[in-house]
């Protein structure tokens, strides 16, 4: 969740999802986007043969609905099941239900002035929840993923980050600003692409995407594991 638009809460969704299917996971992304840009993505992978059947997506914008797919999926047996919730930008009483569902609020944010204003917009809203649900203990966990993060960072991005550490709780690992993910984006599953890419050199850097999203993935299961810290 992040209420700014253009975040990066898409890319981080096809991250997570890409490396949990690359662990044989199984993944289903609900998509409540107006614009479906996962749905779409779905049937763009699968158009280019970089999909895999472990993973789904959803569009739905009934939260409502998507609670109850939610609930289904807690009955299954399966166990290694990721679910990924692709929220839209602003304020809506449908994300605090969405909220609610979750086992853990991830909020991407890019390193600038702007984006940490958003963010921190976004743990407002958060806390705000925590003070209109009955049991706010029951609330999962809420942290800051940086997103395109620079391989040289400017020292104005390096006092963002400073900020941001210092304010709200963040994860240490991020989402580098790698080719790999804009290709992601319009290709499909990480580890698909990578499995198709003929070139070793090109295959071998979209490998380190996948490796990347997965220390992410691993930090993000280890928090929601972990006892519940407040924002």
């Amino acid at each position: 969740m992040n209420r700014k638009g253009g975040s990066g809460k898409s890319t981080l969704c096809r991250a997570l999802a890409s490396a949990a299917a690359a662990r044989g996971e199984t993944v289903t992304i609900f998509d409540t986007d107006t614009s479906r840009s996962c749905l779409h993505w779905m049937a763009a992978g699968r158009t280019a043969g970089n999909w895999s059947p472990l993973v789904e997506v959803v569009h739905s914008l009934d939260a409502f609905e998507i609670t109850e797919a939610i609930a289904q999926i807690y009955e299954q047996p399966d166990q290694e099941h990721l679910v990924l919730i692709d929220t839209f930008g602003g304020g809506a009483e449908a994300q605090d239900m969405l909220a609610i569902a979750a086992h853990r609020i991830v909020s991407p944010m890019m390193l600038s002035r702007g984006d940490l204003s958003e963010t921190r917009e976004t743990a407002s809203w958060y806390m705000n929840l925590r003070g209109r649900v009955d049991r706010p203990e029951e609330l999962p966990g809420f942290s800051v993923i940086l997103n395109r993060v620079p391989l040289r960072v400017s020292e104005a991005e390096r006092a963002v980050a400073q900020e941001l550490f210092a304010a709200l709780p963040a994860c240490e690992a991020f989402l580098s600003n790698r080719t790999a993910y804009v290709r992601m984006d319009r290709e499909g599953l990480l580890g698909e692409i990578a499995e198709h890419t003929p070139n070793r050199g090109l295959a071998t850097h979209v490998l380190n995407a996948v490796k990347e999203a997965a220390e992410l993935l691993d930090e993000i299961d280890r928090m929601i594991a972990a006892p519940m810290e407040v924002a």
